[in-house]
């Protein structure tokens, strides 16, 4: 199967659900487009069960061909988090600096090593092995907030502007911190070490992000600013976007983080200062493309379930429940304990509790955590920690944030 074909045929179906949505079931548009593409994978594979079809052949086929984890990681999650990012004001994050920068790598660091352990421990007593590692490996890709899907729920939710900045702050920031986590744990599975500590390769890979970020931000101000062309606005963010996050790529620094910096730059800084006739359609084309792209991400994580359900029922039935429970647990108290110790100081005003329970329900995570599963390199734990992710991608994604 052609990729031409397999994109066309993905973005048909994305359509067809979106008009689905839009017309009977009227949930919010990536809920709805996901539970769509869920329920279509969901009546293959019991087509399948039932004997009444041989296999899932060409849909599987189509799927491993567009390859989740590649696409997002190497191709469009660098255009949706500029996107996402070039649409929040400095204004809202000020506000809430030290909650965010705590919440994001605080609140990312103690999820991590409880889902990691706990997991870890409650598995063993159910009967199902999962190494230390592994375990670890899981909880590094799933703590973090996805920025994906919160910016795209959390947008029509009508949540306070302060709750919906520090949601939106901590979700695009903390996949950068999660990455690098993923990184280290991965290392520590296999067995591999890394070159310098941890915490070298934590600072190289996030204050290498923030500059090269700022960098990408100042070559997109400088070349805004000198024309009037809407064709060449679009060449210029575009093309520095894609070139910013590659490079990110090649010298080993997160390439999200620049991604964000950049975004934050351009949409503060450059996009304000350009006049009204070529600010507007620039938003709005970047506003379009953020729109489009979770739209076809939401259908591609609810069509993944034909290659991720690739194991027994019998193990799943254990352990999908407890990762969603543990994953529950790990965020409310990793969310507790940087917001209990930020009222106490007074640096935020709030009830702690009522702020808790949002942030817990309203962790949400996505394509992020799915493609960095998919992107294992094989071993006897590669399949249970995707089906993992999935059933908390899906259980997180469908809940409500408000």
């Amino acid at each position: 199967m052609s990729l031409l074909l397999v994109i066309s045929v993905v973005f048909v179906l994305t359509a067809f659900f979106g008009v689905v949505n839009e017309r009977y079931l009227r949930m919010q548009p990536s809920i709805g487009l996901m539970l769509l593409a869920l329920v279509m994978s969901l009546v293959f594979l019991g087509l399948k069960s039932a004997g009444i079809v041989a296999g899932l052949g060409s849909e599987d086929a189509m799927l491993r061909e567009l390859d989740l984890s590649n696409v997002l990681l190497n191709g469009v999650l660098c255009f949706m988090l500029f996107a996402g990012s070039a649409g929040v004001e400095f204004s809202s994050l000020e506000k809430d600096k030290w909650t965010i920068g705590t919440l994001a790598i605080g609140a990312t660091l103690i999820a991590w090593l409880i889902t990691g352990a706990l997991l870890h421990v409650v598995l063993g007593w159910l009967g199902v092995t999962l190494a230390l590692g592994y375990a670890l490996v899981f909880g590094a890709l799933i703590s973090p907030t996805d920025p994906i899907a919160a910016l795209a729920i959390l947008k029509p939710a009508g949540l306070p502007p302060r709750l919906e900045a520090i949601i939106n702050g901590e979700s695009l920031f903390n996949d950068g911190v999660g990455v690098v986590l993923f990184t280290v744990a991965l290392a520590y599975a296999q067995g591999s070490g890394q070159e310098g500590s941890p915490l070298a390769l934590f600072l190289r890979e996030v204050l290498g992000g923030v500059g090269l970020g700022l960098a990408v931000g100042f070559a997109i101000h400088v070349m805004l600013l000198r024309t009037q062309s809407y064709v060449n606005q679009l060449l210029v963010t575009l093309g520095w976007v894609a070139l910013g996050y590659s490079v990110a790529l090649q010298i080993d620094v997160s390439g999200p983080i620049a991604m964000v910096v950049a975004g934050l730059v351009a949409g503060n800084v450059t996009i304000p200062r350009l006049s009204k006739e070529v600010r507007a359609p620039l938003r709005t084309f970047w506003a379009g493309v953020d729109d489009l792209l979770n739209s076809l991400l939401f259908v591609m994580i609810g069509l993944t379930v034909v290659v991720v359900h690739n194991l027994p029922l019998a193990p799943l039935v254990k352990t999908l429940p407890t990762a969603i429970v543990v994953c529950l647990i790990a965020r409310a108290v990793s969310v507790y304990v940087p917001i209990a110790t930020l009222t106490a100081t007074h640096t935020l005003e709030g009830d702690r509790n009522g702020v808790t329970k949002l942030l817990t329900w309203g962790g949400l995570r996505g394509g992020l955590a799915l493609a960095l599963a998919l992107s294992l390199p094989e071993s006897p734990d590669k399949p249970l920690i995707v089906n993992m992710t999935f059933a908390v991608v899906s259980r997180s994604s469908s809940s409500p944030t408000t």
